[in-house]
């Protein structure tokens, strides 16, 4: 059987010698706008074409530019845009600006992604721990773009502004992509244990965000928190809280079927929640599993603050802590109000995002030591080839989904 280096080493070679284009997903620019003017078609639709391996031969890549070949990817909830959702809610994501802005880019969002580094820019000057055929989480640089802290990374390594750097955007749900070795984190051989799937650790690069959301919240030992939402990063944000030390941890969806990995991942508690929602019969509830209290802390994983800002409020208590995590569903959504009542009760907001590069690095360690277990959050792994059925399974909230591994292997 062909160990992993000679493996790295015919990957690379194939590269070289015979494979010169690839599989990428586009998102498909619709006709978004009627006769009258107004918004038609405001769904989004990937496709996948055929395209060009990218090329480092450009001379004005920065040294340890790197070119990975994808082994997995998967779909974010922050990858879903346009209208969706569940029957539930059929409209609860608004268009977003990225809406018109993604088309022409490679890759599409796609962030969460491992592979194999089979090129680099070679550096006179800097030293990298890593090397061709190594395989690492790598940061596309889509994602440089979207998040300051990881963009911050290249700016000071480089000493330029990312766009000059890296002018052509390009995301993750690619057969290869582009980074840098200051944003990928080199992958551990081992695994946590028999049964777990090395594509998993696909996983550190969500893990990453909530652990910057947790070191920011600081200790809930013995505390009651409440969870809204339970997608792939509520349900993170639920096993983490139970290994942190949290008294009950009370999970909130508008569906069942995530209810149910709720409890797998370590929930005390479930809360189905309907729309239009009954907050005082939620509050009801909540008191109910406190011993008649409200939460200590409530969490916001869903990314719709206009609607669920104010539920946090009301579920927590006096004094009490409120983590807003989720993106809002469109930048043009640029305020929030915070009600008189919940002000004068001294709750304490706490906003999370950028995280710096040190949390994905701790987030694989998680990882392998078997802290943090992916197996209850994927519910699918499809080939990359069905990226196009597995983005709208994804969007539409079909098939029970909750988290879809993508596997370049497999294609």
């Amino acid at each position: 059987m062909m160990n992993e280096k000679a493996k790295s080493c015919a990957m690379l070679l194939l590269l070289q010698s015979n494979q010169t284009t690839m599989l990428s997903a586009y998102l498909r620019r619709n006709n978004n706008s009627s006769s009258d003017g107004k918004e038609k078609d405001l769904t989004a639709h990937y496709e996948l074409r055929s395209c060009p391996i990218p090329s480092l031969n450009r001379k004005d890549y920065p040294p340890n530019t790197i070119l990975v070949q994808t082994i997995a990817a998967s779909i974010c909830g922050s990858d879903l845009f346009g209208l969706g959702g569940c029957a539930s809610c059929p409209e609860w994501r608004r268009p977003t600006a990225l809406f018109n802005a993604m088309p022409g880019i490679c890759g599409g969002s796609g962030h969460e992604a491992i592979g194999i580094i089979v090129d680099m820019v070679p550096s006179e000057s800097t030293s990298s721990e890593l090397s061709i055929g190594q395989k690492v989480l790598a940061m596309s640089t889509a994602y440089m773009y979207k998040v300051d802290s990881v963009r911050e990374v290249i700016e000071k390594e480089t000493g330029q502004d990312i766009s000059s750097v890296y002018p052509d955007q390009c995301g993750a749900f690619a057969e290869y992509f582009i980074s840098h070795t200051s944003t990928c984190v080199k992958l551990p051989v081992s695994i946590p244990s028999l049964d777990f799937d090395p594509r998993w650790y696909v996983l550190a690069q969500p893990l990453g965000t909530i652990l910057h959301a947790c070191h920011k919240l600081g200790s809930v030992i013995n505390a009651n928190v409440a969870v809204i939402g339970q997608g792939q990063n509520g349900l993170i944000m639920t096993q983490m809280l139970a290994n942190m030390g949290a008294r009950r941890i009370i999970a909130l969806d508008l569906l069942d079927e995530r209810l149910s990995y709720s409890l797998k991942n370590k929930a005390t508690h479930t809360i189905k929640v309907t729309t239009p929602m009954d907050v005082d019969k939620v509050k009801q509830q909540v008191r109910a599993i406190n011993d008649g209290k409200l939460c200590d802390v409530t969490i916001e994983m869903a990314g719709h603050q206009s609607n669920t800002l104010q539920l946090c409020s009301k579920l927590t208590r006096d004094g009490g802590k409120v983590l807003l995590f989720g993106l809002p569903p469109d930048k043009s959504e640029s305020q929030m109000s915070i009600g008189y009542e919940d002000m004068a009760r001294n709750l304490t907001y706490i906003c999370a995002h950028s995280p710096e590069m040190e949390s994905f690095e701790l987030a694989v360690e998680l990882i392998e030591r078997g802290i943090c277990d992916p197996s209850g959050i994927f519910s699918h792994t499809i080939p990359f080839s069905r990226f196009v059925e597995a983005y709208q399974m994804a969007n539409g909230y079909e098939d029970g989904v909750v988290k879809i591994l993508l596997s370049m292997e497999e294609h």
